[in-house]
């Protein structure tokens, strides 16, 4: 018996293997990513960690720059915002209470009228300039841009005055030494 020839399209090469990339290189590819991530987050925390922390003062300050700033631009809402709660910051820190929950009203028939600090800091243009932010804030009232920036002078003349040390207190008498007469 005689087989039939083949035909030729059924006959192959052989060819290589076929390259199978090893299982492990995609998870080791995310765990790498995944730690580069970890790494930049902790990179960037240390970094805001290393930043100067500013003192109350020259947060005060910085405000103050932005609320002149505000005044240039004639915003006056977001100037009399700025304004007020640096200023009653700076009291609460100075006082050691908390100001800022107070009214102006309020503040003024409150424990700051009674300090020595009012005397010194000349209250009522403290009472002047909260006032003119709370009509500014409030009523929506409209103030000139030169008026804002007189006030946010006033504002960091106070306070300058408020974080400036406070004076000491003046010695207790010396007590007298008893004498005895015979």
């Amino acid at each position: 018996m005689k087989l039939p020839p083949l035909p030729v399209e059924d006959i192959r090469d052989i060819r290589g293997p076929i390259v199978i990339p090893p299982w492990w290189r995609w998870p080791l590819a995310v765990a790498v990513a995944a730690l580069l991530a970890f790494a930049i987050v902790l990179v960037v925390r240390w970094w805001r960690a290393r930043a100067k922390t500013l003192t109350p003062l020259e947060k005060a300050l910085a405000a103050l720059a932005r609320a002149e700033a505000l005044a240039r631009e004639g915003r006056s809402h977001e100037w009399a915002d700025v304004v007020a709660e640096t200023l009653r910051g700076a009291l609460a820190a100075r006082l050691g209470t908390e100001m800022l929950p107070q009214t102006t009203a309020e503040l003024t028939r409150g424990a700051f009228m009674q300090t020595p600090l009012a005397a010194d800091l000349d209250s009522r243009q403290v009472i002047e300039l909260l006032e003119t932010c709370d009509l500014a804030r409030f009523a929506k009232a409209r103030v000139e841009a030169e008026g804002l920036l007189a006030s946010t002078a006033v504002a960091r003349e106070l306070t300058h005055k408020l974080f400036a040390p406070a004076p000491p207190a003046p010695p207790a008498p010396a007590p007298q030494p008893h004498m005895v007469t015979s």
